[in-house]
């Protein structure tokens, strides 16, 4: 029996999570209700306050929920390849590919990001977002240089400069949909990246501007 209850519990969180990333997504961070979300999950409010204290326990638990989801996809189809420039092309194809399988996803992010100077959690649920990323894509980088794939690199430098070119990217392209072709621009960054982190001159040159800068 409680092995059951625990089923239904988490069955349920996730109704109602799932119904929260559809409302959030059509209304907006600051203007939906917990009405709202009952009505979209097929439940009555009593039960979606009795699996969440309030919204901003909900909005937690969604933010957990997609960051999550994202995180298993991109293991997932990391762990069928074993190649580190194969890996770093799934990793960009995931990333660029999730503006058009959850489309509704950024749009719901950038209402978060509304939040982080005026909630800790949803700040800190954000920073290990990107950490996660740039992580993973230090992981490729460092196996790539050990393998003797990629040249030596400031490893740190050059993840962070491939997640904000694609969420860069990404972001430029919710807010103006006419600004440029996103396929193409997309393909080309990508095209870029491995240039970059395939060439040892690229890697030197962006190095000693920093180092220029510094001095």
């Amino acid at each position: 029996m409680p092995r059951r209850s625990q089923d239904i519990i988490e069955k349920r969180k996730k109704q109602i999570t799932a119904a929260t990333y559809k409302v959030v997504s059509r209304k907006g961070y600051y203007s939906f209700t917990i009405r709202d979300i009952a009505r979209e999950a097929g439940l009555s409010t009593g039960l979606v306050h009795y699996y969440f204290k309030d919204k901003e326990e909900l909005l937690f638990t969604l933010l957990k929920f997609m960051n999550n989801n994202l995180r298993d996809i991109l293991v997932r189809e990391l762990s069928v390849n074993a190649d580190p420039r194969e890996k770093l092309k799934i990793f960009m194809d995931q990333a660029f590919g999730l503006l058009h399988r959850e489309k509704d996803y950024f749009h719901v992010l950038i209402d978060f990001w509304t939040q982080i100077n005026h909630n800790e959690r949803i700040r800190k649920a954000n920073m290990k977002l990107y950490e996660s990323y740039r992580v993973e894509i230090a992981r490729i980088l460092n196996e790539g240089i050990q393998g003797g794939i990629f040249p030596d690199m400031d490893v740190p430098y050059v993840s962070a400069i491939i997640i904000s070119v694609i969420q860069g990217l990404i972001i430029q392209y919710v807010l103006d949909q006419n600004a440029f072709n996103f396929e193409q621009y997309a393909e080309r960054a990508k095209a870029q990246m491995l240039e970059m982190v395939s060439r040892k001159e690229v890697i030197s040159i962006a190095q000693s501007s920093v180092s220029t800068l510094k001095a």
